[in-house]
């Protein structure tokens, strides 16, 4: 259990309308956390996976891609190889030329390391936060208009930061911990990722 969720009685999180909700999104596709975006790909090319020194791995775009979406200040995209889409950022690399972060949940679920070669095509992120809203926040925001609010007048940068404090947990209950501890922060003022849980 997160350490700042122990203000939040155990019989609470189960009990919670939030928790008996959840039943119902986990079992449709009506939920808004599903990724939205315009599947106006290019083709497949083919990218080599690299590793920065930190340990990340990452594709280096060619030009006419970064370009085609840059140039229309579509920095945020969604990148799919094979049958997987994910949401992800095309950031400048030090010493020219830019890169998509393929991350570790990535790699373990297609089996990738560095030097493989994989086969990517990108089209533009038309979801509301540009990243996959967690049923659980969701559905505490839509159970709690005050945090909502305050949630909606957020930079993207910081929703986004809320958002993956969620996903950061894989259980649902302590993403729902997590969620209502964003909802208490956020309504007192405390906005920033960084500070959520301190």
């Amino acid at each position: 259990m997160d350490k700042d969720a122990t203000k939040y009685p155990t019989n609470y999180i189960y009990c919670h309308p939030i928790y008996i909700a959840l039943n119902r999104i986990m079992n449709n596709t009506t939920s808004s956390s599903l990724i939205c975006y315009s599947y106006k790909t290019m083709k497949a090319k083919a990218y080599k996976l690299e590793q920065f020194d930190s340990g990340m791995h990452y594709i280096l775009l060619d030009k006419p891609t970064a370009d085609k979406f840059l140039g229309q200040d579509h920095q945020r995209v969604i990148c799919h190889i094979g049958e997987l889409s994910f949401h992800c950022a095309i950031m400048p690399k030090k010493g020219g030329g830019y890169f998509i972060n393929i991350g570790a949940s990535v790699c373990k679920q297609l089996q990738l390391k560095a030097g493989d070669t994989i086969k990517a095509t990108f089209s533009e992120d038309l979801s509301a936060y540009q990243f996959e809203m967690p049923a659980e926040l969701e559905e505490v925001l839509h159970t709690d208009e005050q945090a909502a609010t305050v949630f909606q007048q957020l930079t993207p940068g910081n929703q986004r930061g809320l958002i993956y404090l969620v996903l950061q947990v894989k259980s649902t209950e302590k993403r729902i911990e997590r969620a209502l501890r964003i909802a208490h922060k956020i309504k007192t003022g405390i906005t920033s990722p960084k500070l959520i849980f301190k």
